[in-house]
């Protein structure tokens, strides 16, 4: 018995469906309806299977389990029970239901279970130690947006920029990056995607949200608080209206992420900023939120004229801040940097600000910056890179880091400590 999970559009449905193509499986997904619905509909796509006569249909989920067991004689069936809140609200109980089915007879069957769900909170909860099938699931797979690299495979002929913007704007969401026309431009595919009031992607944020929360008004108003530069939990409280409770419940689904300086211990620090890891979620908070209604007016072309394209490329930035930790990731676990975690740093004054720092227990190891700037980044943005780096009292023995949209002038990388990288780099696989 397995269960997957993940919230709206990352893929389940698909990846579940491409798994059961080329096995013995009975895949059904969960439409909302009533349970004499719902049962209905899973027999007769069963019927075949179990020799259940036209129109007729099983009594309840506990012997349509028994009966698909049964049809397999033993042989490995992979039934697949997708959209399983769904089925938990028509039918009362239903937890319990399938742990029974499985401790007398599901585990000894034939029969691959599989749980499947965009509710988080709830899949997640079935596992629970006080949940009936507490102790049963032999797997668990949660499903992830992709990272920048695997959402570069649905733009191939892009450019390396091109593809860093994509995945500025749409995230690693499978459903969405699918939309994205390699043969227009930047701003013809944001007109179709986010200025057409008729597009899918116009609410898809707020269908994310609904999933997991019983009122998506709260987490609404904190993401966009942080998406508008409120960082600190007092600027978000004091914008978004919201008690401290809040925050540990969006952290916990994933829908917004604390950070603290890298040299400190998370569960001490008090000087922790929050953000949203997801970057459609940023991009949709920051620019399409507030504008839907002029977009659904007609006035798409506009906003993204005129509220979208001139700061795209400010929006970037902590996109590429993102996708260059990740880079550097690659390089520790590759050996070409050391460290045991890598984070950023802030000087207690908030003067002083680096993008990458590696540290290990929590004594920095390397240092970098990143900037989303097309020029090769200049003798200016290293010297500000030593200001910083005083503050923090590293030296130039440590391995610096210059990272930037366009590049680095090779002219200022004058010592072996200093490693320049372009936004393409950051695509090359070894």
């Amino acid at each position: 018995m397995v269960l997957v999970y993940g919230r709206r559009r990352v893929g389940k449905s698909y990846l579940l469906e491409r798994f059961s193509r080329e096995r013995h499986a009975l895949y059904y997904q969960a439409t909302q309806q009533a349970e004499a619905v719902e049962l209905a509909a899973f027999s007769e796509l069963a019927r075949s299977l179990t020799g259940l006569p036209a129109g007729v249909a099983f009594p309840g989920w506990e012997a349509a389990l028994d009966a698909v067991a049964a049809a397999s004689k033993g042989r490995r069936l992979v039934v697949i029970l997708d959209e399983f809140p769904y089925l938990c609200d028509s039918t009362t109980g239903l937890p319990s239901i399938v742990q029974r089915w499985w401790d007398h007879r599901g585990r000894t069957s034939g029969v691959m279970l599989i749980l499947c769900g965009s509710a988080q909170t709830f899949m997640e909860e079935l596992e629970a130690h006080a949940a009936p099938l507490f102790g049963r699931f032999t797997g668990k797979l949660p499903i992830r947006p992709l990272s920048y690299r695997e959402a570069a495979e649905f733009t191939p002929t892009l450019s390396t920029t091109e593809k860093a913007l994509t995945f500025g704007i749409l995230g690693g969401t499978p459903f969405n990056l699918d939309q994205w026309d390699t043969a227009l431009g930047v701003r013809d595919n944001l007109l179709g995607l986010f200025g057409d009031p008729m597009s899918s992607l116009i609410d898809s944020a707020e269908h994310i949200l609904t999933s997991d929360l019983p009122d998506p008004r709260v987490a609404y108003r904190v993401l966009q608080a942080i998406a508008l530069g409120h960082s600190r939990w007092t600027d978000i409280r004091d914008y978004a209206k919201v008690h401290d409770r809040v925050l540990p419940r969006l952290i916990e689904i994933g829908l917004i992420e604390r950070r603290t300086p890298a040299t400190e211990d998370p569960a001490k620090s008090r000087r922790s900023v929050y953000r949203i890891p997801d970057p459609y979620l940023r991009f949709w908070f920051r620019f399409i939120a507030r504008n839907r209604g002029a977009i659904e007016r007609g006035l798409g072309q506009s906003v993204i004229d005129e509220q979208v394209m001139p700061f795209l490329d400010q929006h970037m930035g902590q996109t590429f801040e993102d996708m260059a930790r990740e880079f550097v990731l690659d390089l520790v676990r590759r050996r070409a940097l050391r460290a045991d975690d890598v984070g950023f740093w802030q000087s207690p004054d908030g003067q002083h600000e680096i993008d990458i720092v590696g540290v290990v227990r929590r004594k920095p190891t390397f240092i970098g910056t990143v900037k989303w700037r097309q020029a090769p980044l200049d003798a200016g943005v290293l010297l500000n890179l030593e200001t910083h780096a005083r503050a923090l009292g590293v030296g130039t023995e440590l391995p610096w880091l210059l990272i930037g949209r366009g590049g680095v002038d090779r002219a200022i990388l004058t010592r072996s400590t200093l490693h320049g990288y372009s936004v393409a780099d950051l695509y090359e696989t070894e």
